[in-house]
């Protein structure tokens, strides 16, 4: 058994009986280790290539850590899906969004959306691509509606 520390996780490298290559799990994080195997082509590595598939492990693990922290905070702040929710639940109706303009050469736009509610009320904004535009403008709804 081998072992090997890094940002708080332990990577174990184990034999089974009559098997000349090591598989692998990360300690005390089974759903980690199934996330982490289901992401990876080789999940059994000979004896000799141990040292390549840790330095890989935990660049994954670190990639996957990210992915995980990042939907988290995307599901619990997002304004668009908030006011989404909210605009529904209120007046039992969807928002609409709509492109005002894209001004700007290709590689550096400004695009100006505009989010209507089913009041009538209408909140616009603009940022460098319609995510951005869109994510401001529910922010501006949002103070509004609170």
């Amino acid at each position: 058994m081998k072992r090997f520390e890094k940002n708080g996780y332990t990577l174990v490298f184990y034999q089974k009986e009559n098997d000349k290559k090591f598989s692998f799990l990360i300690e005390n994080e089974p759903e980690l280790t199934e996330k982490l195997l289901n992401s990876v082509k080789t999940k059994r590595v000979k004896e000799n290539s141990i040292k390549y598939a840790v330095k890989g492990i935990f660049e994954k693990l670190k990639n996957l850590s990210l992915i995980n922290k990042n939907s988290e905070i995307m599901s619990t702040t997002n304004p668009i899906t908030e006011l989404a929710e909210k605009i529904q639940s209120i007046y039992g109706a969807n928002i609409q969004t709509r492109v005002i303009s894209k001004t700007g050469a290709d590689h550096n736009p400004t695009i100006t959306i505009e989010i209507e509610l089913p009041n009538g009320d209408i909140y616009k904004a603009s940022g460098s691509n319609k995510r951005i535009a869109k994510r401001l403008a529910a922010e501006k709804a949002l103070e509004d509606l609170d």
